[in-house]
C-alpha cells in the first residue's frame, strides 16, 4: 500500500508539473503582456514574434496593436500583412481581412491607424478585400466629415489589387515573406500620407507602365510580383 500511494502522489505531481509546464511554455502568455508594456522597445519586440507566431491568437493581438497602439501600429501593419499571406484559408470571410477591416472602418479610431488598415488590406494581395475596400472609399470621421488619409490609402489599395483602370506596385514585395520561415525583422513602410500630401500628388500625376498585380493564392506559398 505505502508503494502505491507513493506512485499516485509522483502522478498527482508529475501531472500537475506538466500542465504548469505547457502553460509557461506558451508564448502567447507572456506576449499578451508585452504588448501592452510602456517600453515601445518592448512592444516592437512582441510585434515581432507575433508576426512569427503560427497562432490565431497572434492575429488578434496584432490587431489589437493596429487598432490602439500610437507608436507601433505602423509594424503590427506589416506584421499583419505577413500573417494574411502565410495564413491563406477558405474559410468565408477571411477572419484576417475582416478584423483588419474592422478597424479600418471604426469612426472612433485615429484616422492614421485606420488609413494603415487600408493599406494593410491592400498588401496581403486577396481580391475578396475588395468589397471591404470600396467602403473604405468612402469611410468617414465621427463628425460625418470624410476621413481622406483613410479614403486615399483604400483607393490606392483597390489599384493593387487590379480594382481600377490604373494599377499600383505593392510596397512590399510578394517575395519578402515565406511560409513558415521566420524573419529577424519586419521591413520599414512609408507613413499614410496626410490628406496635403495626396492633394498635391494628384496635380503631379503621371502616366504609369501597366501594371498586374500577383494576388494571394489560397492553396500555395508561392509569392512573386510580376510587372508588365
Amino acid at each position: 500500500m505505502p508503494n502505491r500511494s507513493m506512485l499516485l502522489v509522483v502522478a498527482i505531481v508529475s501531472g500537475a508539473f506538466l500542465i504548469l509546464s505547457g502553460c509557461a511554455l506558451d508564448p502567447m502568455e507572456r506576449l499578451s503582456e508585452d504588448i501592452d508594456s510602456m517600453d515601445a522597445k518592448v512592444r516592437q519586440q512582441a510585434v515581432l514574434e507575433l508576426a512569427n507566431l503560427d497562432d490565431e491568437r497572434a492575429i488578434e493581438a496584432l490587431v489589437e496593436v493596429l487598432e490602439s497602439d500610437e507608436e507601433v501600429f505602423d509594424m503590427a501593419g506589416v506584421a499583419l500583412v505577413k500573417q494574411g499571406r502565410e495564413n491563406v484559408t477558405d474559410e468565408k470571410p477571411d477572419p484576417v481581412l475582416t478584423m483588419v477591416a474592422g478597424v479600418m472602418t471604426n469612426v472612433h479610431l485615429p484616422v492614421g491607424n485606420r488609413a494603415r488598415a487600408a493599406w494593410v488590406l491592400g498588401e496581403i494581395g486577396d481580391r475578396e478585400a475588395v468589397a471591404l475596400l470600396r467602403a473604405g472609399a468612402g469611410a468617414l470621421l465621427a463628425n460625418g466629415q470624410p476621413a481622406v488619409p483613410v479614403q486615399d490609402q483604400a483607393k490606392l489599395s483597390l489599384k493593387k489589387l487590379g480594382d481600377a483602370s490604373s494599377g499600383a506596385p505593392y510596397e512590399i514585395p510578394m517575395s519578402t515573406f515565406k511560409k513558415n520561415k521566420p524573419v529577424d525583422s519586419l521591413p520599414e513602410v512609408p507613413p499614410v500620407a496626410p490628406p496635403e500630401v495626396e492633394e498635391e500628388d494628384e496635380d503631379e500625376e503621371t502616366a504609369a507602365l501597366p501594371f498586374v498585380p500577383q494576388l494571394r493564392e489560397r492553396g500555395t506559398s508561392a509569392w512573386s510580383l510580376t510587372r508588365v
